[in-house]
C-alpha cells in the first residue's frame, strides 16, 4: 500500500450475460481471495441495455481495500481478462463478467452508472444511496446466492 493511502471502501458492480451464473461465482470467489471479507447483494436479472444479447444477472460487492482507485480499476480489469473478457469487439457488446468501480472511498465514481437498474437496484442493498427517479428498466430478483 502506498504511503498514506488507507484503507478504504469501494462498491464494485458485476455483471455477465454470458454463463452468467458461472461468472458471477467465478468473480466473486477471486474478490474474496482478494480481498478477504466482501459483502455482496442479491442477484439480479435485467435486460441487455445498449446491445443485443443475452439478459445479464447483476450484483454488487462491498470490499475495503488498500488499493488506489485507479489500482483497484486496473486489478478488476485483470480479473476480467482471466475470465475470458473479449474487448476486442469493443464495450457494447455480451461479456463473460463486467466489474466496476461504483463508489470509491464515498464518491461515486461514475454518476452514468446509476442510469440503469442493473447498477442501482443491487447498490442499492448494500449502501445509503438515492435511487434515480426515472428508472427506466426493469429488474428481477434471482435465486442465485455469491
Amino acid at each position: 500500500m502506498p504511503a498514506g493511502q488507507g484503507v478504504v471502501s469501494a462498491l464494485i458492480g458485476m455483471g455477465s450475460n454470458i454463463d452468467a451464473e458461472h461468472n458471477l461465482l467465478v468473480a466473486a470467489a477471486a474478490l474474496r481471495a482478494a480481498y478477504g471479507d466482501v459483502s455482496f447483494s442479491s442477484v439480479y436479472r435485467s435486460a441487455a441495455v445498449g446491445m443485443e444479447g443475452p439478459d445479464f444477472l447483476n450484483a454488487c460487492c462491498l470490499l475495503r481495500t488498500g488499493r488506489s482507485q485507479q489500482s483497484l480499476r486496473m486489478h478488476l480489469k485483470m480479473l476480467e481478462d482471466l475470465q475470458g473478457r473479449d474487448r476486442s469487439v469493443g464495450g457494447w457488446h455480451p461479456r463473460s463478467i463486467d466489474l466496476d468501480v461504483l463508489i470509491y472511498d464515498g464518491e461515486a465514481v461514475d454518476e452514468e452508472l446509476y442510469l440503469y437498474a442493473h447498477a442501482y437496484v443491487p447498490a442499492a442493498e448494500l449502501v445509503r444511496m438515492s435511487l434515480p427517479e426515472d428508472r427506466d428498466g426493469v429488474v428481477a430478483l434471482v435465486s442465485l446466492r455469491l
